[in-house]
């Protein structure tokens, strides 16, 4: 459960962040897509619980933790929470995953005992 708040929490920061960069960055298209993919995946992960949402959020809370150190014009305080917020997503994301895998597995071998 703490996993799912926190991949919703860190989903819901970045998309908000995103949006406001549209405002503030060079190229605003990408924080455009990006927003969109945060919230939409957050939003779609709230609902449904999907793995592939997921997977995509995953995807782009590592991009966003591997692009930090390069943010130009940016100060070191929002690099580190930049990194800090990504990996907290990747983390509860994986964490969900695992948590995912094991729910199926376990319940894969009871109905295989109950075959029996």
């Amino acid at each position: 459960m703490i996993a799912r708040i926190g991949l919703i929490v860190t989903g819901l920061i970045f998309g908000l962040w995103e949006a406001v960069d549209i405002f503030r960055i060079d190229v605003p298209a990408v924080a455009t897509v990006f927003a969109a993919v945060f919230l939409g995946c957050t939003a779609w992960f709230s609902r449904r619980g999907s793995p592939k949402a997921i997977g995509v959020l995953t995807f782009f809370f590592a991009f966003e933790v591997a692009v930090a150190p390069s943010l130009k014009h940016e100060s070191v305080p929002t690099k580190v929470t930049v990194i800090a917020l990504g990996l907290t997503g990747v983390t509860a994301a994986i964490a969900l995953l695992v948590a995912e895998r094991r729910a199926k597995r376990s319940s894969g071998r009871g109905l295989a005992e109950a075959g029996s």
